[in-house]
């Protein structure tokens, strides 16, 4: 015995109707079936793929190494070099104490976020903050002001 359906009636701009005939041909689909999984996709959201996940992950990885890569480049100094030697960071770059919208610019978040991430506590704010700063760097909140956490 098939599962119970309802009927339903409609209207749809011409560019969505459009659309629609679009994705059914795409998907082999008629129209019955292409709008319950359009309506199913849209109530219960699409499918996670494990290799688009993996790959995203992967991603935020690489820009963050990047951006580890550029902050050494650039702390470099401009003294006269050879053209193949690569620049050498002698002590880490510590960055001074940010205030939340300097911290938020920096991970490129909401000033909300921030003051979200801090109610989740201290130790979950570092490993949030880390996952987010472009050099990997955990942050601490001490009265007003975020600090580095020193390794």
């Amino acid at each position: 015995m098939a599962a119970p359906t309802k009927r339903i009636v409609g209207y749809l701009p011409v560019e969505y109707h459009n659309r629609l005939r679009q994705y059914m041909e795409e998907e082999n689909l008629g129209e019955s079936a292409a709008l319950v999984q359009i309506l199913r996709e849209f109530f219960d959201g699409r499918q996670q793929n494990p290799e688009i996940e993996s790959l995203k992950s992967q991603l935020v990885q690489l820009q963050q190494r990047v951006a580890v890569v550029e902050a050494v480049l650039s702390s470099g100094g401009r003294g006269s070099r050879g053209r193949n030697s690569m620049p050498v960071m002698r002590e880490p770059i510590k960055p001074k104490a940010l205030t939340t919208a300097e911290l938020a610019e920096r991970l490129k978040v909401a000033r909300k976020e921030i003051d979200e991430a801090v109610l989740q506590g201290v130790e979950e704010f570092k490993k949030w903050s880390r996952s987010r700063d472009p050099a990997l760097i955990r942050w601490e909140k001490r009265g007003e002001l975020f600090h580095q956490v020193e390794r």
